[in-house]
C-alpha cells in the first residue's frame, strides 16, 4: 500500500495569518523594533529551529526564556484556533489519494492529543489512518517518530510520498529516505525560499501529482 505523509501546520491547516497576528501582538507588547513583521518578511525569514527565527525578529531571551515565549504563543494559538481553516483543495486532494489507494498519515511536531483534537474540530480525522504527534511514541523529533512508525508498520520509504510546506519538511523526508516529496508554497515559507532548496515545489495542493 502506498502511504501519503502529510505535514499539518501550513500544509493541511491554513494558520499563517493567525501565527503572524500572534507574533506581531507579542512584539508590540514588548515594544520590539521588528514590529510589525509583514507577511512577506515572515515568509522569507521563518525557519527551523524556531528559536533561530525568534532571535532574528529580536528576542534575546535575556529577561525571559524561549520556553516562556513559546508557551505564551501556544496558549494564544490554542485560544484562537477557530480562526484557522483548511488549506484550499485539501479535501479534494485527500479524497483523491484515498481513491487511488493511499494510506494517509499526519506527521507533526504538535502534541499528539492536541493534534487529534484539532483534526476532530476540523472534521478531518476520518481521512487518516494514523495521526502522529510528537509525544505519542516517546520520540524527540518528527524524523524519529516517523522512523519508529514506519518500522512498526513495515512501511518502506520507496512506498511513501511526503507533502509539506517548509525546507524542514524536505529535510525530514530525506532523513526518512523518502525521495518523492513536494513542498507547497502557500504555507509558512515563500516559493523563492523553497525553490532555493529544491525543485519539488508547487503553489497549491491542487498542483500535487499523486
Amino acid at each position: 500500500m502506498k502511504t501519503l505523509i502529510w505535514d499539518f501546520n501550513g500544509t493541511i491547516l491554513d494558520d499563517l495569518q493567525l501565527c503572524l497576528s500572534i507574533e506581531n501582538e507579542m512584539l508590540k507588547k514588548r515594544g520590539m523594533e521588528k514590529y510589525p513583521v509583514s507577511k512577506k518578511d515572515y515568509l522569507n525569514t521563518f525557519s527551523f529551529p524556531v528559536i533561530n527565527y525568534y532571535y532574528h525578529i529580536g528576542y534575546t531571551f535575556d529577561t525571559e526564556s524561549y520556553e516562556e515565549v513559546s508557551l505564551e504563543f501556544n496558549q494564544e494559538y490554542d485560544r484562537r484556533f477557530d480562526e484557522c481553516s483548511l488549506m484550499d483543495d485539501f479535501i479534494t486532494t485527500v479524497e483523491k489519494a484515498i481513491q487511488l489507494g493511499y494510506r494517509n498519515v499526519i506527521l507533526s511536531a504538535s502534541r499528539h492529543d492536541k493534534l487529534v483534537e484539532q483534526c476532530k474540530l476540523l472534521g478531518i480525522d476520518q481521512y487518516f489512518d494514523e495521526i502522529l504527534g510528537i509525544d505519542n511514541m516517546l520520540a524527540a523529533s518528527k524524523v524519529e517518530m516517523a522512523k519508529i512508525w514506519m518500522e512498526k508498520s513495515d512501511v518502506e520509504p520507496s512506498e511513501c510520498k511526503y507533502i509539506g510546506d517548509t525546507v524542514h519538511d524536505k529535510e525530514v523526508a530525506e532523513a526518512l529516505g523518502i525521495h518523492d516529496y513536494v513542498l507547497i508554497a502557500n504555507g509558512h515559507q515563500s516559493y523563492e525560499v523553497l525553490r532555493k532548496a529544491t525543485d519539488n515545489v508547487v503553489y497549491t495542493l491542487k498542483e500535487v501529482t499523486l
